[in-house]
């Protein structure tokens, strides 16, 4: 029943690609392209997702006029999704930019014209668990249409990752470019870790004097269908570890109705916080590595997790920190990785999959939009 119905849903996606959404495209293109107007568009979420809001931000202080185009498809209904995408089709046929970071539908329903520059700056750095086309989990093979025909760049973190980045979206050469990930220019500001542990203890003072440990793991399953592993014996380390430890659970918010420790601080304030991370198959490894404290990995279905989804490096060798897969050494990989953590260890692994990440990498993408060389 559920392949049936996923099946029916993509025959939708399809129809509405082929003709709804291209219909609207063009009476929309009876307006001039304005060059000064960016759209920032995504499906997954009611509010510009936090990939997103450093380039709108620097985008507007350029005196670039930006628009959030944001609706979580998988709750506003199908009358509400046409709505919203054919809305969207109208104002994107005179958008002089496009910017998204997930899969976005209409962005590729027909072909653009030329005067709009379409940018992905995707959700997540490095290279890690097998995406877009390169698995079923993510682009069905009963999907027919496209999710990349209209990108010209999309943002990656380092060169390594450019050419995985370009078969994932089956795009062609030279459109993946190792600008940096904007979302990581907050690493690099000492403002704004002053400024998120300030948050932390005033919204939160029962953190004051503890360690941070923070859980963020990714989700299983698919986007319809998403579910965790793990988060039981992450709660029984509450106990364990004692009260010099506090334990912020943040679930994928693909899961539904998953935990959210710590609410009013967002991903990147709880990372500059946190003591320690614990995550499984997260490419969020990558954005922690750059703030060079202990992490590990805590993947109780690894290998069941190679066979069916598997990695883009070999996940056992490559990763630079602690694999734990057995809960008996979970409380005790913890201590040992807290206490041991020496800097610079990960000095390596940043420089082959972050090194385009210097802090500078919004107003690389910025310019792209403003074209600049």
């Amino acid at each position: 029943m559920t392949d049936k119905k996923s099946d029916v849903k993509q025959y939708l996606k399809l129809l509405l690609q082929k003709t709804l959404l291209p219909l609207c495209y063009n009476i929309g293109k009876r307006g001039n392209v304005d060059k000064k107007l960016v759209l920032f568009a995504d499906s997954n979420s009611d509010s510009l997702p936090e990939s997103m809001t450093a380039l709108y931000d620097e985008l507007r202080l350029r005196g670039i006029r930006c628009e959030a185009w944001c609706c979580d498809f998988s709750s506003t209904g199908f009358a509400g999704m046409l709505k919203f995408m054919c809305r969207f089709m109208m104002r994107y046929a005179v958008a002089g930019g496009l910017v998204i970071c997930n899969y976005f539908v209409p962005a590729h329903a027909c072909k653009k014209r030329e005067q709009t520059l379409v940018v992905q700056l995707w959700h997540s750095c490095g290279v890690l668990k097998k995406f877009g086309y390169s698995t079923t989990d993510d682009i069905p093979k009963s999907y027919k249409g496209s999710v990349s025909k209209n990108i010209d760049l999309v943002s990656v973190s380092s060169k390594a990752c450019e050419d995985v980045f370009e078969q994932a979206f089956a795009l062609k050469k030279g459109i993946a470019k190792a600008t940096g990930v904007c979302r990581t220019d907050v690493f690099f500001d000492e403002d704004f870790k002053q400024a998120s542990r300030e948050k932390l203890y005033a919204k939160f003072p029962e953190t004051k004097g503890k360690k941070l440990l923070l859980y963020a793991p990714t989700f299983r399953g698919d986007a319809s269908h998403a579910y965790s592993v793990g988060e039981r014996e992450i709660h029984e380390l509450k106990s364990e570890l004692g009260d010099d430890w506090y334990i912020a659970v943040r679930m994928h918010p693909r899961v539904r109705n998953g935990e959210l420790s710590l609410s009013e601080l967002n991903t990147a304030e709880l990372l500059v916080c946190a003591d320690m991370l614990i995550t499984d198959y997260s490419s969020i490894i990558f954005e922690y590595a750059l703030l060079d404290k202990p992490m590990l990995l805590w993947c109780p279905d690894l290998n069941d997790y190679i066979k069916k989804r598997d990695f883009y490096l070999d996940f056992k060798k490559d990763i630079p920190c602690p694999i734990v897969t057995d809960k008996e050494r979970l409380l005790d990989v913890v201590k040992s990785e807290y206490q041991g953590f020496k800097a610079g260890r990960y000095s390596e692994f940043t420089k082959e999959y972050m090194s385009a990440c210097d802090g500078k990498s919004t107003k690389r993408v910025a310019d792209f939009l403003m074209r600049k060389e």
